[in-house]
């Protein structure tokens, strides 16, 4: 790669830009303050030779111009600007004979045409590309570095330039990764960290460095958009948030398999949403994002919360889609509700049965919390019954997993609680042996649920086929708690089949689907989990449900991979028609399809290209339809004990066999069932908008966090930047 070019994890040889010059390089347009001198810029051109002479009229040219610059001016006239361009120390100002002002290079003589508005770009491309006695000279001086070997007492010796370049792209990622300010470039301490790692660095603004960030952006929407071309169908998460500017922004995460069935997550889009805020008002802004990046005919699934304006969203994009025939199984499977929210609502409305008893654990905590005195008196009881080290916990209402927690904390130190309350007269809400019971109780029964919430939590790996196993448990100690009369849950079990069977109650296609498309349930799991959350008429009804619509949904891929087919064979049969190269059988084959074409016309085929038609067809129709009923009537995988366990990499390991039940397996294991991925955008909105920087406009605000989350996205598949562990 040339000097002059920008390489980073976000550009690659077919994202170069059209100017030679790299979005970050503008040495031209620095102040002259900033402005590197014959002494001190690294990219100093060194002539030997002939050369010496040609640098020595340069010194005499810049003298010249120096001294045409001090002259003193009538004080009522307009002083010249100065001339701040590197250029002007390789060209120097002539008149011809006819009046033409021109500039004129010193080192070989060629003429450029001077322009009104003072523009140097074309003495800046004749003197990189184009002038003979520079091309031949390296530009800036190697430096040699010292990198340790794989001993102690060995060491690697490298040669190594300094890029100014190269540095700005870096501080723009860091920048937008870490939600720093803009003007962290211009912290004294900072540049002088920077000049003592290399003299040779140059300072930049703030008004910089911004526009460094927003080209490491658009580098980066064009990678995204190059792989976004390469894939079939995609899946969408989204959700709402009011940032500190009371300005709600609505977050579009995209996720979909490439080619070599890894897993991709990406936010697109990071956006305001205007008020009214509407079902209609957040589709029409959801529909303008995934048009702009050219994927709304690509949609397979939309993965939302229970807020009745994000089902007013899924029916109108569902409607939208099924009238041009791009959805699978007619949108059966189109529009999927969250299930950590889900599970959040079902505890939540069990919970409520016991609100007194959470409610008097919640103010024990707060009591503790609240003085540093009553919080020293509490441990040192604490190290006296020698009881957990574990610290107290303060729960978030709205999330039960945080209760979970809290109420978890505290049953470790209902004895240090009980000490304490002795010892501290305003201590009042002391909950009771039989409360104590009870949450023990609780506790015991959630950690099914928690470890649930867990496993869906997952925003990096396919999570469609692991829910399943974890719903039928669920189900089961439910019926196992409700069927038990002396249960102090019941109740509360109660409370939480009701939301159970509202949501779960008949089949969820998406996780059945995804559960038969991992090698080691299959049917199995379908047969064995059905008959536990279903009677056995309804389960026979439920199996039989699922096996019918793995059908439909496998003719649907068979269709496609037979349309594809044929429009390949069609692209051949052109490719290959008048001269013969693509019939694969040498230069007497393509001399025939000649002659053919030119004795019968160019729409004649020749047998090879008919044959390659015809199996293509039969391909498709007769060998294909096996694959299903192959893949369901093997055993299923058996893992070992405690290792990992990959779907989509059992997938790529079997995609020459499975050729066409690959492909939708791939598709269906990259639907989100829950919108964690988006939320988890959220937590990087709160930091980029906090009430310092309040005044950062939305395309800003979109800029910085999709422009972090692609380079997190990318990272590791670059050797440009790599992060180190200090000692």
């Amino acid at each position: 790669m040339s000097d002059d070019s920008c390489s980073g994890p976000f550009l690659s040889n077919e994202d170069q830009y059209l100017d030679i010059r790299s979005p970050f390089e503008s040495s031209e347009f620095q102040s002259s303050a900033d402005t590197p001198t014959m002494e001190n810029n690294p990219n100093v051109v060194i002539i030997d030779g002939e050369a010496n002479e040609a640098a020595r009229d340069t010194t005499a040219g810049v003298e010249q111009a120096n001294a045409a610059n001090c002259e003193e001016q009538d004080p009522f006239t307009k002083k010249k600007r100065k001339k701040t361009s590197v250029t002007w120390e390789h060209f120097r100002e002539i008149t011809l004979d006819n009046g033409t002002q021109m500039h004129e290079c010193i080192h070989c003589g060629e003429k450029v045409k001077k322009f009104k508005d003072g523009t140097t770009t074309p003495m800046r491309r004749h003197i990189n590309q184009f002038c003979p006695k520079l091309q031949h000279v390296k530009k800036g001086q190697l430096k040699l570095n010292v990198f340790p070997g794989n001993s102690e007492s060995s060491s690697m010796v490298q040669n190594w330039k300094f890029d100014n370049t190269r540095m700005r792209e870096v501080i723009s990622h860091m920048v937008m990764v870490h939600e720093l300010p803009f003007n962290l470039v211009e912290y004294e301490l900072f540049n002088v960290v920077m000049r003592e790692a290399n003299p040779a660095f140059t300072k930049i603004s703030r008004a910089t460095v911004k526009q460094d960030c927003i080209s490491s952006y658009e580098i980066g929407r064009k990678r995204i958009q190059k792989l976004l071309n390469t894939v079939n169908r995609v899946s969408i998460t989204t959700d709402m948030w009011t940032s500190v500017q009371n300005i709600h922004y609505m977050v579009v995460t995209c996720h979909f398999v490439d080619g070599d069935f890894k897993l991709h997550k990406c936010i697109l889009n990071f956006v305001d949403v205007p008020p009214p805020y509407s079902g209609v008002r957040i589709y029409d802004c959801l529909f303008k994002c995934l048009k702009e990046w050219k994927i709304e005919a690509k949609v397979a699934s939309l993965t939302v919360d229970n807020a009745r304006t994000n089902d007013v969203v899924a029916e109108k994009l569902k409607e939208n889609l099924n009238l041009q025939k791009k959805l699978p199984l007619d949108g059966k499977m189109f529009h999927v509700r969250c299930c950590a929210h889900i599970l959040n609502l079902l505890v939540q409305d069990g919970l409520l049965e016991i609100k007194d008893i959470i409610h008097n654990v919640r103010e024990s905590v707060k009591h503790v919390t609240t003085s540093p005195g009553r919080l020293h008196l509490f441990s040192e009881l604490s190290k006296q019954l020698k009881k957990s080290k574990k610290s107290l916990i303060l729960d978030v209402t709205t999330r039960w997993n945080a209760t979970y927690a809290m109420l978890s904390t505290a049953l470790e130190f209902k004895e240090v609680f009980a000490n304490y309350a002795d010892r501290e007269t305003t201590y009042k809400t002391l909950p009771s042996d039989d409360d104590w019971k009870k949450v023990e109780d609780v506790c015991s029964f959630l950690v099914l649920f928690n470890e649930a919430t867990k496993l869906i939590s997952g925003s990096e790996y396919p999570t469609s086929n692991l829910f399943l196993s974890e719903l039928y448990g669920i189900k089961e100690t439910l019926d196992s708690v409700t069927l038990n009369e002396d249960d102090c849950m019941k109740d509360m079990v109660e409370v939480m089949k009701i939301k159970f069977d509202k949501y779960w109650g008949s089949c969820n296609l998406l996780i059945s689907v995804g559960a038969v498309l991992d090698p080691r349930y299959k049917m199995k799991l379908i047969d064995f989990s059905f008959k536990l959350i279903y009677s056995n008429d309804r389960a026979l009804e439920e199996i039989q449900f699922v096996r019918d619509s793995l059908d439909e949904l496998f003719k649907e891929y068979v269709e496609s991979h037979k349309e594809s087919n044929i429009d390949s064979s069609k692209s051949a049969t052109v490719e290959s028609g008048p001269s013969g190269s693509g019939s694969g059988s040498g230069s007497g084959s393509g001399s025939g399809a000649s002659f053919m074409a030119s004795r019968f016309g160019k729409d004649i085929k020749t047998g090879s290209a008919k044959y390659h038609q015809h199996i293509r067809s039969v391909d498709c129709v007769e060998s294909v339809k096996s694959e299903l009923v192959t893949y369901l009537e093997e055993g299923v995988y058996i893992q070992e004990a405690g290792t990992h366990f990959d779907a989509l990499e059992w997938w790529k390991e079997n995609k020459l066999k499975y050729r066409i039940l690959s492909k939708m397996a791939a598709d269906i294991l990259a639907i989100p069932i829950t919108n964690v991925a988006s939320e988890s955008a959220f937590s990087a909105g709160g930091r980029v908008i906090d009430p310092h920087r309040s005044s950062l406009g939305t395309k800003m605000v979109d800029m910085l966090i999709c422009g972090a989350d692609w380079y997190r996205h990318y990272y590791g598949e670059n050797d440009d930047v790599v992060y180190i562990e200090l000692p």
